[in-house]
């Protein structure tokens, strides 16, 4: 997909750089689709569609779609027999009651979030945070649990992690004390809060490390930050699911206290220890 779209990612309008993450996540899917099926699943006009194609160099729609079927790895029989496996499974699921719908949507998530995972950039980043002195994180909006379930999780372990203030200036309150030595977990989903930007800015200028979980797959690779993991929240025009984040933050804090040093164990066995003393006093 990177040689399909070659454009950089600042050059990109936001209509675009949805197009773009849609083309990413649905490769098998998209060329079986009509320019106005994939128009309303993405959000934008057609005629925004066919601007963007004429951008990258194509003459049409329909064009697009053929290169994206040459671009695959596989051969494009194969890969529309996948397809075409997707596309009825995606029928059977529209027959099923909405709340079973619901859930079959987030594992297709979870499945997309997981496609796009590289096992070893993971672990490294895992391994970063065992090795860092200070965490501190910046979620702001819906992200907000996000930021709140990796603090609950890694404080258990005796990590030493922050929330940065949310509001306005607060920001800054805390931001100043972050070094060099320090780790930076944001989260960039959909259009990003100028707050988020600042904080990321302000990261790159002190060359400080960040684990950046995102719902944009075309980034320019100045901008992606130290680690960044991609999270399918589904397309713009569906409700926006935080289940494949989620699983992606457990899945990280299990590997840190798969590769972390004994004392996160301490940390855990002192715990149970102090909730099983005062299990009468505080029902567990």
């Amino acid at each position: 997909m990177e040689e399909l779209f070659h454009i950089d990612y600042q050059d990109l309008t936001e209509s675009e750089q949805k197009i773009v993450n849609y083309f990413n996540v649905n490769q098998a899917m998209a060329p079986l689709l009509s320019i106005t099926e994939v128009s309303k699943a993405i959000g934008i006009s057609n005629a925004t569609l066919s601007r963007f194609c004429r951008k990258l160099g194509f003459k049409n729609f329909k064009e697009l779609k053929l290169a994206l079927v040459a671009s695959q790895d596989v051969t494009p029989a194969s890969k529309l027999q996948n397809a075409l496996q997707m596309k009825q499974q995606k029928d059977l699921v529209e027959e099923m009651p909405f709340v079973t719908q619901r859930l079959y949507r987030d594992i297709d998530q979870i499945l997309q979030t997981i496609e796009q995972l590289d096992d070893e950039q993971f672990s490294k980043a895992a391994e970063m945070i065992t090795q860092k002195k200070r965490i501190f994180v910046f979620s702001k909006g819906a992200s907000k649990s996000l930021g709140h379930l990796l603090s609950f999780r890694l404080k258990r372990f005796g990590i030493n992690i922050q929330h940065i203030g949310l509001g306005g200036s607060e920001i800054f309150e805390t931001l100043h004390n972050v070094g060099s030595d320090d780790l930076l977990v944001l989260f960039f989903f959909g259009k990003s809060p100028r707050e988020t930007q600042v904080v990321f800015d302000y990261a790159t200028s002190m060359n400080i490390d960040t684990i950046c979980f995102s719902d944009q797959l075309y980034r320019n690779p100045g901008n992606i930050g130290t680690f960044q993991f991609y999270v399918s929240r589904g397309v713009p025009t569906e409700y926006h699911s935080l289940t494949s984040a989620m699983s992606l933050i457990d899945a990280l804090v299990v590997e840190v206290s798969r590769i972390g040093p004994s004392s996160y164990h301490d940390h855990l066995r002192k715990m149970h220890s102090l909730k099983e003393q005062y299990k009468k006093d505080i029902p567990r």
